[in-house]
């Protein structure tokens, strides 16, 4: 559709890197990822652990019923799609110079990452959510979705667009997509994310030392 859009999250693809760059559009692409990727494991490896235990999953993921990183990087690699290729590979809040779907090396702690893609020139944030959350930014627009039932109904002001009918047979992949494109262009158009309406203007400048 012409469209450009970017994922990330590094550290939440540990277990499935491979996978992820198998899924790279040509061999230079899969190179650069795993460029990327190698270096952040090295970086893991420096710091004397060979896990990432004190901040993936975090609480509320175990909470939610997952027992490791790579049970979490498989559901995160799912987001990419079925069949899309990625373009190419972005370092942190580096704007993207074509369209088609970009890896982009971020942090996965939440307020952090949207900050990244905000300043990379992203017009709107799409932040699937699970457990919930209710990250919001002064610079780019937030829309949450879940599929989680109990999620959408405690925390119903939190989340824009609720496809928990998919986990009740209520609706199929594709009109859940079809909802998520037309938030998106009504957001785009003017449409207030729950994170705005309530105030939320959260935001994280990447630290001195890099972030999980």
């Amino acid at each position: 559709m012409g469209a450009t859009g970017s994922f990330g999250e590094t550290s939440e693809l540990t277990g499935g890197e491979h996978v992820v760059e198998a899924l790279a559009a040509t061999p230079e692409v899969a190179a650069a990822f795993k460029e990327i990727y190698d270096d952040y494991n090295d970086f893991i490896l420096r710091e004397k652990t060979n896990d990432l235990s004190d901040s993936q999953p975090t609480k509320g993921n175990i909470r939610g019923g997952l027992t490791t990183i790579e049970e979490k990087a498989f559901g995160n690699i799912e987001k990419m799609g079925k069949s899309t290729k990625f373009v190419g590979v972005l370092g942190p809040a580096e704007a993207p110079d074509g369209p088609g779907l970009w890896f982009m090396d971020t942090s996965s702690a939440a307020a952090e990452a949207v900050t990244l893609w905000a300043a990379s020139g992203a017009v709107v944030h799409l932040f699937p959510t699970g457990q919930g959350n209710i990250v919001g930014h002064p610079v780019v627009p937030v829309i949450k979705l879940s599929a989680n039932p109990l999620t959408c109904s405690t925390m119903s002001e939190h989340i824009d667009l609720d496809v928990s009918g998919l986990l009740r047979g209520e609706i199929g992949y594709s009109d859940a997509g079809k909802q998520l494109l037309d938030l998106t262009l009504k957001t785009c158009n003017g449409r207030l994310t729950a994170a705005e309406a309530l105030g939320h203007r959260e935001f994280v400048l990447t630290k001195l030392y890099r972030s999980a």
